[in-house]
């Protein structure tokens, strides 16, 4: 029996949606993220740091070139454009939002999307931040 979370009024009573999918959904989003945290985490022991703990880009290497974070990044960016495919074929065989699949498709969409969004930008700033300490001439 699927898990019920979520119900509606309707003309006839109330109709229960089956939440299965965003739970599910929820527990691959739990065990990615805790995956790629374990993969990027150590990446932090090569950052060297002043004395304020502060990172000193001048010293720093790792955002300047290819890392597993940007690996990571990849790779999420890849599986969300397979949940997007995967949401669009479902939706073209006419399942609604009562389908544990559909369900999970926007589900990892979003949460993934998001997260590999923020994990970008956040690549990004570290890596302006460093070439404005580096080469701050540049930039006058």
């Amino acid at each position: 029996m699927p898990l019920v979370l979520i119900y509606k009024e309707t003309g006839r009573g109330v109709l229960y949606m089956p939440v299965t999918g965003w739970v599910v959904s929820s527990i691959v989003a739990g065990v990615l993220g805790a995956i790629s945290v374990g993969i990027i985490a150590p990446m932090n022991k090569k950052v060297v740091r002043d004395k304020w703990g502060k990172i000193d880009f001048t010293k720093t290497d790792i955002y300047f070139y290819w890392t597993r974070w940007d690996t990571v990044i990849l790779i999420f960016g890849i599986y969300t454009f397979l949940n997007i495919i995967g949401l669009f074929v479902f939706l073209l065989r006419g399942d609604n939002i009562d389908s544990p699949l559909i369900q999970f498709f926007i589900h990892q969409t979003v949460v993934i999307g998001l997260v590999t969004f923020l994990w970008m930008i956040t690549k990004l700033v570290y890596v302006f931040k460093g070439i404005k300490e580096r080469w701050p001439d540049e930039f006058k």
